[in-house]
């Protein structure tokens, strides 16, 4: 089962969340049909932006786009909502070769250079969106820099994602620790001695099932604020692919009419196909 954990600690000036979303990352990835490479991109992206968004307060949909144009994977977009998650990516399939095995993958998917797009629906007539541009190909430490930016606050994200032996992922999990506003230089302290390096943590994470514990042995009295169930659910139906289909614009509708052309939409989270009937277009003009 997947799950979210969140807990403060008064004592050591620090809160502290733990996503475990192994199940949810397979579905979505049995879905997009991608390989390994763009599954570990995508894998990491999702974990990142469910650290972030289980911390929003009043449960807003969150959605995140990263865009590189160095990077192979081009485009990938995540979404959070009441702890549901959905995630896919422009570019599907890539195979390393000769010519890019002295290239770090990560470097190679995800460039050297992009831009993160963080969009939070507040139920106002339009969202509110930030984005900045970003250095390096480690995901953990964009979504550290979009923190320090957006929010100026000091985190730390590690995330991991391990595979079986058929190549499905068998872990995906994260951490994200932030300290307090009135932390202390011993709080800072504390921490460093207890994580020691991400690696530790990360690899205490991926063998663990107990994520209290965990918790507990880098914060002693820390309080847990929530946990939940995760779970993949896409939000696609009829009639948000109808409205989809607006974006023709009117000419292009009324060609379709004329000829009397069905319009076929996939959804880029679940792969599900939709046709709109060019009878149904009417409603559109």
């Amino acid at each position: 089962m997947d799950l979210q954990i969140r807990a403060i600690s008064n004592k050591h000036n620090a809160k502290i969340s733990i996503v475990d979303i192994s199940e949810s990352i397979n579905k979505i990835c049995d879905l997009q049909q991608s390989s390994p490479i763009v599954n570990i991109c995508l894998a990491k992206f999702t974990i990142n932006n469910t650290l972030v968004a289980i911390d929003n307060k009043d449960n807003n949909k969150i959605s995140t786009a990263y865009s590189t144009d160095e990077g192979v994977i081009k485009r990938m977009i995540t979404e959070f909502e009441d702890n549901k998650i959905r995630s896919t990516s422009k570019v599907k399939h890539f195979e390393m070769c000769e010519t890019t095995e002295d290239i770090n993958p990560l470097d190679l998917m995800l460039g050297k250079t992009g831009e993160i797009y963080y969009s939070r629906d507040m139920g106002l007539k339009a969202p509110y969106i930030s984005s900045i541009k970003t250095k390096g190909s480690n995901m953990d430490s964009i979504f550290m820099q979009f923190l320090k930016k957006s929010s100026q606050i000091t985190s730390l994200i590690a995330t991991d994602v391990t595979f079986n032996n058929s190549f499905k992922i068998d872990k995906a999990v994260g951490i994200l620790i932030q300290l307090l506003p009135k932390h202390t230089q011993e709080n800072i302290e504390m921490l460093e001695n207890k994580i020691g390096n991400t690696k530790y943590l990360t690899d205490v994470l991926v063998k663990s099932t107990n994520y209290y514990e965990v918790i507990k042995d880098i914060l002693d009295d820390a309080q847990i604020l929530s946990t939940s169930q995760i779970i993949f659910e896409c939000n696609c139906n009829y009639e948000k692919i109808l409205n989809l289909a607006k974006l023709l614009g009117k000419e292009e509708l009324l060609e379709l009419i004329n000829n009397k052309e069905n319009v076929y939409i996939n959804c880029d989270f679940c792969n599900k196909d939709y046709t709109i009937k060019y009878t149904e277009l009417n409603k559109l003009i």
